[in-house]
């Protein structure tokens, strides 16, 4: 039998204990402590020893093996793999272990922005982390059902289609042709009113973010957003230092009424119209309105994320924010991310027509431009029909997928869980009693090898009841289900504790 790794678990750990053991032996792989073939004890032997649930260990294994740092022998077990991932980024054993024991004399001044990230990196860096596909991870698409072979055909045809004079660097507001496709479909499934120049491609959202800042806040700019927000927003207007003003959403969207004030002096507002994230609920149209007409009166701006108000499952998509704008108050950020696939990292960001220079300038200095063929194929998908037609298909699936989670929860969870119907969006939110803390069940569910997000984790204020995000349109309906039976698992083992 295998002699088992040396393993120390640490409880009060805020890190799963999946996740221990899985940095513990992925750390063992790199330093060379655990050389190519060594077996590792059965995951059975290894709980035993360590004291923990056998799911708690396979899970670990399952993502060491997907990360391609152990490989799975057919009646053999389970080895370090021959061939590691990392091995040609890594020193030779001896060079890091004198690295490790010598701290470098040296004193780091960082400018306040970098200071704001060193502070911070932490907290950045779990919540940009690599996405497992595990129940219930939200903002995943269903990436087994992409049309692949699609687009492999028309990445390779953009390879010859191109000119060589495109191969060169290229217009820092993208692919012009693409901004052409964006702009069109924009116009005709999101009511957005734009021109091709308007529009900027970007590598996600969150440069969409990081854009707007570097132009518009500065320290101590008053930015009102909904709570609860979206980290990824939140995490990039902090490290310019802004001060964010918690503003409390109710059943018809951002109350902006809750800080119309005297003293009010927001610079600029974060808001998801559509599809708030993550409580789901859409802003009325009264209320959109009286932000615009806020906006206009104090020559503030308005941030329109429109992340995934594709997929509303009953009527047609709600038409945009910006689509109702007359006086150029708004920017708005849509992303592909939640309709090709998370990889691909492309959005885009549309702006006032006098800000289109500005706009451009800082892109070019915020990585020049997105990859070509990445653009040209993209553009392809759109204008020849495929985009559309996918995320057709997707909306009737990501409905069939809703509404197989709600059954299971109502199955195995009722009582425990409160999960209603919603009408767009690629996540529910499963709300828990009142005498249960969101960030333990979440947790604890980690545990199981579920991943549900606390809804109090994207609150700047302490929450009245605590719940669950439970994404479904990455998981099947085999996966939906045994990922609702894991949650169950993990709800009932927090009572007995």
């Amino acid at each position: 039998m295998p002699h088992p790794p040396f393993i120390i678990l640490d409880e009060n750990s805020d890190r799963p204990l999946y996740r221990q053991i899985y940095e513990t032996i992925r750390r063992s792989i790199l330093n060379g402590d655990f050389h190519p073939g060594r077996q590792l004890p059965a995951s059975r032997h290894l709980a035993k020893k360590l004291g923990i649930s056998r799911m708690t260990v396979i899970n670990a294994y399952d993502q060491l093996q997907a990360e391609g740092y152990l490989e799975s022998r057919a009646g053999a077990g389970t080895f370090v793999a021959e061939h590691l991932p990392e091995e040609f980024l890594q020193t030779p054993r001896v060079e890091r272990q004198e690295n490790e024991t010598q701290s470098l004399p040296r004193k780091l001044k960082f400018s306040r922005y970098g200071k704001n990230i060193f502070e911070e990196r932490c907290a950045i860096l779990q919540s940009q982390k690599p996405t497992p596909i595990v129940p219930f991870q939200y903002g995943l698409v269903a990436i087994d059902e992409f049309p692949f072979d699609t687009w492999v055909k028309l990445t390779n045809k953009s390879y010859y289609s191109l000119s060589r004079n495109e191969f060169g660097y290229g217009d820092p507001a993208g692919y012009y042709r693409l901004r052409e496709a964006i702009a069109a479909y924009l116009k005709s499934f999101r009511a957005v009113n734009c021109t091709p120049e308007q529009v900027i491609i970007t590598n996600g959202a969150q440069q969409a973010f990081d854009l707007i800042g570097r132009i518009f806040i500065q320290p101590e700019t008053e930015i009102w957003v909904e709570n609860p927000c979206y980290t990824g927003a939140k995490q990039v207007f902090q490290t310019f230092e802004a001060n964010l003003v918690p503003v409390p959403v109710d059943k018809d969207g951002f109350n902006l009424a809750a800080v119309l004030k005297p003293s009010a002096k927001g610079q600029l507002v974060y808001v998801t119209p559509s599809h708030q994230f993550p409580l789901g609920v859409t802003m009325s149209l009264t209320r959109r309105l009286q932000l615009l007409e806020w906006a206009r009166a104090t020559e503030s701006w308005i941030i329109e994320d429109d992340y995934d108000s594709e997929f509303r499952y009953e009527g047609r998509p709600l038409a945009s924010l910006q689509g109702l704008d007359r006086d150029g108050r708004v920017f708005y950020i849509s992303t592909f991310s939640k309709t090709i696939f998370s990889a691909l990292r492309l959005g885009c960001l549309v702006v006032p027509h006098d800000l289109i220079e500005v706009f451009t300038a800082v892109r070019a200095l915020n990585g020049s431009h997105a990859p070509l063929i990445d653009q040209a194929t993209l553009a392809a998908f759109i204008n020849e029909g495929y985009f559309v037609r996918h995320i057709r298909r997707m909306r009737r699936l990501y409905e069939e997928r809703q509404e197989i989670l709600i059954s299971e929860v109502e199955k195995h969870l009722a009582g425990r869980l409160e999960v209603k119907k919603s009408v767009a969006g690629m996540h529910v939110i499963g709300w828990l009693n009142e005498d249960l803390d969101d960030h333990i069940v979440s947790a604890q569910a980690a545990e199981f090898g579920v991943k549900a997000a606390a809804v109090s984790s994207f609150s700047l204020t302490k929450v009245e009841r605590g719940g669950l995000i439970l994404g479904y349109t990455a998981t099947d309906e085999k996966q939906i289900k045994q990922g609702v039976k894991r949650l169950a698992r993990a709800m009932e083992s927090l009572d007995r504790k």
